[in-house]
């Protein structure tokens, strides 16, 4: 259930490009609450296939387009439920988009998977658990586990992207 609503050119049936009030405004309809806003960003916080998710959305400072998506899914208290958590949206990103371009599951010494230690590995940002698939339809897509104990899901969309440095590139130029 939770790919066909959530993965693709979309976030819960939200397309990631296009105007930046137009995004939040779906959102909003959809419930999801505005609880900040920064320069280029906007933080929301909402229900996704029955799970808790914090969503940032980060638009080009000019034409205030859509460029960018992050998604924070509910913190894990163990290791193997964070990994489980991980693993099945990495599967789903598989089923939709094929093999991903590139994956890195390891730790750093002295820690290793099966000594006890994960999740303290994890906050000590010593666990390397990360998996994208790049320019798939558009969509430049990553799973990750932060050092917050959460599942990240990053969604950047490629045009828009090259969108966002021009016009920030722009920006900088002008300003010094």
């Amino acid at each position: 259930m939770f790919s066909a609503v959530s993965f693709g050119q979309s976030f819960d049936g939200v397309p990631l490009s296009g105007n930046i009030d137009l995004a939040v405004a779906k959102f909003k309809a959809k419930g999801y609450k505005v609880s900040q806003t920064a320069e280029s960003a906007y933080i929301m916080k909402g229900m996704v296939a029955g799970e808790n998710v914090q969503i940032f959305l980060f638009y080009t400072p000019k034409t205030k387009q859509v460029f960018k998506m992050t998604a924070y899914l509910d913190e894990r208290s163990t290791w193997y439920s964070l990994k489980a958590h991980y693993e099945r949206y990495v599967q789903v990103l598989t089923d939709k988009y094929g093999e991903s371009s590139s994956s890195y599951e390891s730790f750093d010494k002295p820690y290793y998977e099966g000594d006890g230690y994960e999740i303290s590995a994890v906050e000590l940002e010593k666990c390397n658990y990360a998996t994208y698939w790049m320019n798939k339809d558009n969509l430049t897509l990553g799973v990750e586990i932060t050092k917050y104990k959460q599942v990240k899901l990053t969604y950047e969309n490629d045009t828009n992207m090259i969108l966002y440095k021009k016009e920030r590139g722009e920006q900088q130029k002008n300003s010094f």
